[in-house]
């Protein structure tokens, strides 16, 4: 019965992630342990949902760990591999491979929704109390921007399916408005960005399905009222005009540490200065004259870090696992009405499309949970021809 307690420390740790990473991490540990346990008991017994995401994934992981063994510092390019590519998949491995039923990964996430929730109402608390980047419980605002992400998508398309029950989604749309509510206060722009593309690609395609078109265009409509607010209240148009303003230190800052990124790039086209080693060539060699942020140690953009760190043979690792779980998703939704991978679809090309401007995959925190809610997706969406209207809702 380990997989019992797989189960259960998985569920505490979705909700109880988002209030404190030291609960969060011991609670993963646990289940690491129950899981490494029962893995080996069951060994002859173990079963991948759907292979083309585990074959992805392990392509993925294998280009990261020849950039660790070409790093230059073996060891530390090993310890970077096991906590980033490793530990952070870890919610994933643990809840595709022992989880089968479809009411256990739905209480998983369910346990992680009312975790976010928790999260999004302390930083709605921090936001009206005055805080101009409300950060959450923890971290940089950075790292709650990037739950946003992958939590608002799932939240649209559940508030659309007919497979939530009506009864439920008041719940959801009550904690889709909770969400956005914490990512305005949250003020980070490419969440910002990222949250409103997703969502309009959404809505597009709702409202040309006559029977979404309603409900679409109510949505539009109250968007258009929050967006005639907003245009109101001072502070967000001033946070707003940033986003192109050529002068806005944390935008020239981008740009030169994008160019630095990439000269790293050219002076190590196939393999990059190696996993681990970005920050440490950055401050020391690559960095720019005009750089008024020296201490930086990423390159705030997921493909520029990739190229530099990990070459072309970790980008195309990177960009192997990211058209899996966006393109490959979209198809199994596109060929088979499977709102699950629907979600799975969204949720990543919203973290991607945040990823454009900040390295979120290399925030733990993000991704720990990114993997969660990609695990329990794709189990739910193994399971949802299974399941008649009545069990779904």
């Amino acid at each position: 019965m380990t997989n019992k307690y797989c189960y259960i420390s998985m569920a505490a740790f979705a909700m109880l992630s988002f209030v404190s990473l030291a609960v969060g991490n011991a609670l993963l540990a646990i289940a690491t342990l129950c899981f490494l346990i029962y893995a080996f008991k069951n060994r002859a017994a173990m079963h991948v949902p759907d292979k083309t995401y585990y074959l992805a994934i392990g392509i993925f992981i294998g280009t990261m760990l020849i950039s660790a063994f070409l790093s230059g510092d073996i060891k530390q390019g090993m310890k970077v591999w096991s906590n980033a590519w490793f530990w952070r998949l870890m919610p994933f491995f643990i809840i595709t491979l022992t989880i089968r039923e479809a009411k256990q990964a739905k209480r998983i996430l369910a346990c992680s929704l009312a975790g976010i929730a928790i999260g999004a109402l302390c930083v709605v608390h921090q936001g009206l109390g005055g805080d101009a980047r409300a950060a959450g419980f923890f971290g940089h605002p950075m790292t709650f921007a990037g739950y946003f992400c992958i939590y608002l998508p799932l939240l649209f398309v559940l508030l659309f399916e007919e497979s939530t029950a009506s009864r439920w989604r008041w719940y959801m749309g009550g904690l889709l408005i909770l969400l956005s509510a914490a990512l305005f206060f949250n003020a980070t722009r490419g969440a910002w960005l990222a949250v409103a593309s997703v969502t309009v690609l959404l809505l597009l395609y709702y409202f040309f399905r006559p029977d979404y078109r309603k409900l679409a265009a109510c949505v539009v409509c109250f968007l258009i009222i929050v967006g005639a607010g907003l245009s109101q209240y001072q502070p967000f148009v001033d946070r707003m005009v940033t986003i192109t303003d050529e002068n806005y230190q944390s935008n020239t800052e981008r740009l030169l540490i994008w160019h630095s990124a990439y000269e790293m790039f050219k002076d190590h086209p196939v393999t990059g200065v190696g996993l681990g080693q970005y920050k440490d060539n950055y401050q020391k060699k690559y960095i720019s004259p005009e750089a008024k942020e020296p201490l930086l140690g990423h390159a705030h953009n997921n493909f520029m870090q990739m190229l530099a760190e990990n070459g072309l043979i970790g980008f195309a690792g990177f960009m192997t696992l990211i058209s899996c779980f966006i393109g490959y998703s979209f198809k199994r939704f596109w060929q088979e009405g499977n709102p699950y991978a629907l979600m799975m679809c969204a949720s990543a090309l919203a973290l991607v499309l945040q990823g454009l401007t900040e390295y979120n995959f290399g925030n733990g925190a993000v991704m720990k949970s990114f993997w969660l809610v990609q695990g329990c997706l794709l189990v739910l969406s193994q399971n949802w021809k299974k399941e008649s209207p009545e069990q779904d809702a």
